[in-house]
C-alpha cells in the first residue's frame, strides 16, 4: 500500500490537500465522489490511507464506507473522515473510521493523520 486517496467533491479542497501532501513527499490520488473512489480501489491501487468527505453527490461517504467495508481488501485501508458534519466523533465511531478531522481544522491536521499511517 502506498499513497493517499482523497475523496471529496470540493475541487479546491482536493487540490489544497493534494498539494500539501505531495509537498511532503506522499503520492496522492483524488476522487470527486465515492463511486470514483471505489473504482480506484478496484483497479488494484490500494492507498495507505483514505481521506474521506461524507457529503458528496453520486455516492456519499456513508455509501462509500458501506461498499468499502464489504471487501476485506478495501476494509483494511485506514479511513479518516474529513468533513463538516455535526457530531463528527459519533459519525466516525458509527462508520468505524480510523479517525476524523473537521473541515474547520487546519489542513496540517490531515497531514498528521497521514503521517501515522503512511
Amino acid at each position: 500500500m502506498s499513497g493517499v486517496l482523497i475523496v471529496d467533491d470540493d475541487e479546491d479542497i482536493r487540490v489544497m490537500l493534494a498539494d500539501l501532501l505531495t509537498g511532503e513527499g506522499y503520492p496522492v490520488a483524488t476522487a470527486g465522489h465515492g463511486r470514483e473512489a471505489i473504482a480506484y480501489l478496484r483497479s488494484g491501487k490500494l492507498p495507505c490511507i483514505i481521506v474521506l468527505d461524507l457529503m458528496m453527490p453520486v455516492m456519499n461517504g456513508w455509501e462509500f464506507r458501506a461498499e468499502q467495508m464489504k471487501d476485506p481488501v478495501f476494509s483494511s485501508v485506514p479511513t479518516v473522515l474529513f468533513t463538516g458534519v455535526a457530531d463528527l466523533a459519533a459519525e466516525a465511531k458509527s462508520l468505524k473510521a480510523t479517525g476524523y478531522v473537521t473541515k474547520s481544522a487546519h489542513y496540517h491536521a490531515v497531514l498528521d493523520m497521514v503521517k501515522r499511517y503512511c
